[in-house]
């Protein structure tokens, strides 16, 4: 039976329970007024069980009610880049005004005096993977209107998950610029089967100008995309505009620290270290580990060919780099450790820009992770084998032609960036 019907229930047998009463006090036969009496008892017991009953249960929805929608709003300002004491705050403001403690009756003067505050929704926050939850506990005490000895609590669990989208290529985080993503100049870049995301609300969040074109799975941005309809081939139907903000999914990883300077040998072989800058001249092999720049600025020279696998390099204390396209890069990134995946890195507090350009003959393998800069441009190969590349910086500008590649796995270390996704209830 519903609770609905279970309602409807006992209102009814109170209202039979009534009339038998009524009954019962006007009737002078004895023999009904006994039998009735007898059984006045149990029934009034029943109808009384029945309606605390039915309250309860609609006490229990309610809460279950109020704690789900508190739960799905929690995850997904979580999951668009609010921090968790933000999204609780904001999730406690939808749950007690969606469920909301009555007030005490003060039999001597009939006035209503405010309930006793409640205790604050705590919300637990995980991630797997991509996926983000929130979970959450809640309990009140019934109190039942006949059975008023009986206090009982009520208790209700409600867990939320914001998945995961599609795959992008690129995330540009600012959520201002214009032209947070732009493909510039005579540049063609190709990231078929992976997105483009822009978390720009500008009209011009993505651009694509000049004689320059975009090949790519499709768009995503709050913003607005700025672009001819020749200039952009996309796999979906048309760009997704005003979508929810993209997740920065490396937000929680932690940054190395500098260490001893390491010998500054910029010539013939390098290893792993701590330097104060670095110029890279003529051909360099990099032996495998991390390269940390403690300020200064990384630079490759013009006719430089440099090669390195599990690589590395981490830009630290306001640490440029700047890689023109006269030199040949063959880098790739380590394939385990905390930063597997990963072959540029700057701090998060690190807004220098950046240029990162390699020739035809270059080979950049790894994400690009510098959060906090104010733009990267970026270069990559051009031809249809493409690098395994992977963006993330506030503002990104294509400056040449590009291809990325979608099926990179194993040397991205399985990280992958995606867009937003469904928010729903798990449990």
């Amino acid at each position: 039976m519903s609770s609905w019907a279970t309602w409807n229930w006992g209102i009814r047998m109170g209202e039979f329970l009534k009339r038998h009463f009524d009954r019962l006090i006007r009737d002078e036969g004895g023999n009904f007024t006994i039998l009735t009496a007898a059984a006045i008892v149990p029934l009034l017991g029943a109808a009384s069980i029945a309606i605390d009953f039915v309250n309860a249960r609609f006490e229990a929805d309610k809460l279950q009610e109020a704690l789900d929608s508190a739960t799905l709003a929690a995850v997904r300002l979580y999951g668009e880049g609010y921090s968790e004491a933000e999204a609780t705050q904001l999730a406690n403001e939808m749950f007690f005004g969606n469920y909301q403690t009555a007030g005490i009756v003060n039999e001597a003067n009939d006035a209503m005096t405010p309930a006793e505050e409640p205790p604050s929704l705590q919300i637990a926050y995980s991630m797997a993977g991509q996926q983000v939850f929130a979970t959450a506990n809640y309990a009140v005490d019934y109190d039942p209107v006949f059975l008023t000895r009986l206090s009982f609590p009520i208790s209700r669990r409600s867990s939320t998950a914001y998945q995961a989208g599609n795959e992008a290529c690129i995330l540009a985080l600012s959520p201002t610029a214009d032209r947070a993503f732009e493909v510039t100049g005579s540049s063609k870049v190709d990231t078929s089967n992976c997105a483009i995301t822009a978390n720009s609300h500008s009209n011009e969040a993505i651009y694509v100008g000049g004689s320059g074109s975009l090949k790519t799975e499709c768009l995503y941005t709050p913003g607005k995309v700025a672009a001819s309809p020749y200039k952009i081939d996309l796999e979906c139907d048309k760009p997704y505009e005003g979508t929810a903000a993209a997740l920065d999914p490396f937000r929680f990883k932690t940054m190395p620290k500098a260490g001893t300077l390491a010998k500054n040998n910029a010539s013939g072989e390098l290893e792993p270290g701590t330097y104060k800058g670095l110029q890279v001249k003529g051909n360099v092999t990099l032996q495998p580990g991390d390269y940390i720049i403690n300020g200064g600025k990384l630079s490759f020279g013009s006719q430089s060919v440099v090669t390195g696998e599990g690589v590395t390099f981490f830009l630290l204390n306001g640490a440029e780099i700047d890689i023109h396209g006269g030199s040949t890069v063959n880098v790739t990134a380590p394939t385990s450790g905390p930063w597997a995946g990963f072959v540029f890195v700057a701090d998060r507090d690190n807004t220098a820009s950046a240029v990162i350009n390699g020739n035809s003959n270059s080979n950049i393998s790894g994400i690009i992770y510098m959060p906090a800069a104010e733009e990267i441009q970026y270069s990559g190969n051009g031809t249809t084998s493409g690098d395994c590349v992977r963006i993330i910086g506030q503002k990104i500008t294509m400056t040449g032609n590009s291809t990325f590649k979608l099926e990179c796995k194993s040397e991205l270390a399985n990280n992958e960036i995606n867009n937003p996704g469904a928010v729903q209830l798990v449990q």
